[in-house]
């Protein structure tokens, strides 16, 4: 089941996470505070529930974590049923990439991918890491053509630079010894 997350803008969670992103922000520079307030909500605060960060479902409707099936789910010739559910899922790859590279780095490293198709370019079962960076940019391209094209064009383009920042922001989240961000981390990490 879907959760959206209503976090108050004065509630201490909030509070947490715009302290890691000012931390990651002042090692890495953004002037752009709409892609830092789509971040805090459009992922940290969305993410928070595992059911929105496994949202895409799949034809046995259980929540997919592998792109190449998001990809297929996202195809209007294959599984998309409008353009609208197209450009949810790329928006989800974009989001789905930046917060596992970034957050849980570790639950993706050194495993392999399925093969998928990259603007036409058949890449093979690389590392995970390698599909997640070009899809992620690749996704929130796709998803700047359906709209707010300036916002998802700025964070394909500088995918790098605001996956640097939430690094960063993990960092920060780690040494606060937060004991709920420790226990997600577990859980998506599968050291729980």
């Amino acid at each position: 089941m879907l959760r959206k997350t209503n976090i108050e803008r004065d509630h201490p969670l909030r509070e947490l996470f715009r302290n890691a992103l000012d931390f990651g922000l002042r090692l890495n520079p953004s002037e752009n505070s709409l892609i830092t307030d789509y971040i805090e909500e459009e992922i940290l605060c969305e993410f928070i529930h595992t059911d929105n960060l496994y949202k895409i479902k799949g034809p046995s409707r259980k929540g997919l974590d592998d792109i190449a099936d998001m990809l297929a789910e996202g195809d209007m010739l294959i599984n998309a049923q409008s353009f609208d559910r197209e450009f949810q899922v790329h928006k989800h790859i974009g989001d789905y990439t930046l917060f596992m590279l970034s957050m849980f780095p570790y639950a993706i490293s050194g495993k392999k991918g399925k093969e998928f198709v990259l603007s036409g370019i058949i890449v093979p079962g690389s590392d995970l890491s390698d599909h997640y960076m070009l899809q992620g940019q690749q996704s929130y391209k796709i998803a700047s053509e359906f709209t707010h094209s300036e916002l998802f064009l700025e964070l394909s383009s500088n995918f790098i630079l605001y996956k640097n920042i939430l690094e960063l922001a993990r960092i920060y989240l780690e040494s606060a010894d937060n004991t709920e961000y420790l226990k997600t981390k577990g859980i998506i990490g599968g050291t729980d």
